[in-house]
């Protein structure tokens, strides 16, 4: 589903729009004139279909670039490296060992399963060729457009959004950050961590953005500016913002 000039969505479960694996984030390529990037993986049992609807865009990803560890955004990790062997896998530092090795408790996939978020017999899979990835690192995808790593600890740690400038128009992704109508996700896990998350969202809310894609749920297209101050305004009077979770 091709939803701007360079952002196609891949990928997308039961809490979106239904098009791949219920467990799924959605899954996006971001396309330049010389390469493209993966932004999340999914839960894993989407992958092959993910790079069949890669390639039919024309080019195959060299990057992933994950926005967290949680097991619907990064489960997908290691089958998409291993069908594409060239493929960069890259991660906020903070969740690189935990995704190296399948830390369940550390990416709290445990915890989803005693929820009934994952199935009984989900299993994360280890991807050891995941790099850290700086806050501030930028891949030029060609023509101009630009990705660039935005370090937001609070949903998780490692937490890392993505913001795209082109030359008609900027985008987020927010992945668990911060969603439409300014909502967040907080969750009762040893990593999610309020003033860490109320610093992201001031810091997110600087930027200059056009379109917002997080991780569920609806997606804007344009003016998304409102949903990062909506989130802000929130902080700024000593609230959160509303969950989503």
């Amino acid at each position: 589903m091709q939803l701007t000039e360079h952002v196609h969505l891949l990928a997308s479960g039961a809490a979106g729009f239904d098009l791949s694996d219920p467990l799924d984030c959605h899954v996006y390529l971001v396309r330049g004139s010389r390469r493209s990037v993966l932004v999340d993986a999914g839960a894993g049992r989407s992958a092959h279909g993910i790079l069949r609807k890669a390639e039919r865009t024309g080019r195959c990803p060299d990057h992933l670039l994950l926005t967290h560890g949680h097991a619907d955004h990064a489960g997908g990790a290691a089958a998409l490296a291993e069908e594409l062997p060239g493929l960069r896998v890259l991660a906020g530092a903070a969740a690189v060992r935990w995704i190296a090795e399948g830390d369940e408790q550390g990416l709290s996939v445990d915890r989803g399963r005693a929820a009934g978020v994952y199935p009984a017999d989900y299993a994360f899979r280890p991807c050891p060729r995941v790099e850290s990835l700086a806050d501030g690192t930028e891949i030029d995808l060609g023509g101009g457009v630009v990705v660039r790593a935005v370090e937001t600890p609070g949903h998780a740690d490692g937490h890392t959004c993505y913001h795209l400038r082109t030359p008609a128009y900027q985008a987020l992704f927010s992945g668990d950050c911060v969603f439409t109508g300014g909502r967040i996700s907080l969750q009762n896990l040893h990593d999610c961590r309020v003033p860490a998350y109320a610093n992201s969202l001031m810091r997110l809310a600087a930027l200059d953005v056009d379109a917002l894609f997080p991780g569920h749920h609806e997606i804007s297209l344009a003016r998304a500016g409102r949903h990062l101050a909506t989130a802000r305004d929130a902080v700024a009077r000593g609230l959160l913002p509303r969950s989503t979770t």
